[in-house]
């Protein structure tokens, strides 16, 4: 059984701009490796943070268009419709779409690099864990 992930904007992010752990991660999940949850509350913030000025010259190396991004995200995904829970649970309020939509689906993980996310170290029951221990989990699991 694939693992159930929810994956924060800036990993997904990350995935597509550099070569590091969260591509890796991207891969497992094209291979079929981890399921993607995701809602349209973080496909909207992804889309947002794709169109920034700042990421224009990475994405003409890149050879992508934010549609194209967009497109291989909503492929690669579960969309799912969180139930609003109105939480007031992380420090940075704007996280708590990935608490919402962890819970809704109840992952087995949420991955994240940032701090007030990984602070948490886990939202009822759900780990919250960095690419890089995800990519070990997968490993130990034979599928990485």
């Amino acid at each position: 059984m694939s693992l159930k992930l929810v994956l924060d904007t800036n990993t997904i992010v990350s995935a597509f701009f550099w070569e590091r752990n969260e591509a890796e991660l991207f891969r497992k999940i094209e291979q079929g490796k981890a399921i993607l949850y995701i809602t349209g509350e973080i496909l909207t913030e992804i889309e947002e943070v794709i169109k920034r000025p700042k990421f224009n010259e990475v994405m003409k190396r890149a050879q992508l268009t934010p549609d194209q991004i967009m497109q291989k995200i909503a492929s690669l995904s579960h969309l799912v419709i969180a139930q609003k829970l109105n939480l007031k649970f992380c420090r940075d309020e704007k996280d708590n779409k990935f608490l919402e939509c962890a819970e809704s689906v109840k992952a087995d993980y949420l991955v994240s690099g940032d701090e007030d996310l990984l602070s948490l170290k886990e939202y009822t029951g759900i780990p919250i864990i960095s690419t890089w221990k995800t990519l070990q989990l997968l490993k130990e699991e034979g599928r990485g």
